[in-house]
C-alpha cells in the first residue's frame, strides 16, 4: 500500500495464490479504480456487494476482461 500526500490518495495491491486485487484512488476527484483478477472457480462478482457497502459509490462502471482463455 502506498499513500500519497497531500491529497490522501492510495495505491495498493493484494496478491493471492491465483488472484489479485488492486486499488488506486484520487480523492480530489472522488474516484477509485479497482481491479479484481481471479482464476479457477472464484467469482469476482461476489465481491461487488461488499465493495459497494464499503465505498458507497454514487456510480459504478464495470468491465470484464477474460484473460488466458483456452478455446
Amino acid at each position: 500500500m502506498h499513500h500519497f500526500t497531500p491529497n490522501g490518495g492510495i495505491s495498493g495491491v493484494l496478491v493471492l495464490a491465483e488472484s489479485h486485487v488492486s486499488i488506486h484512488t484520487w480523492p480530489e476527484r472522488a474516484y477509485a479504480a479497482l481491479d479484481l483478477f481471479m482464476c479457477g472457480d472464484a467469482d469476482p462478482y461476489r465481491a461487488l456487494p461488499v465493495l459497494r457497502a464499503a465505498f458507497r459509490p454514487t456510480t459504478v462502471t464495470l468491465s470484464e476482461n477474460k484473460r488466458g482463455l483456452i478455446p
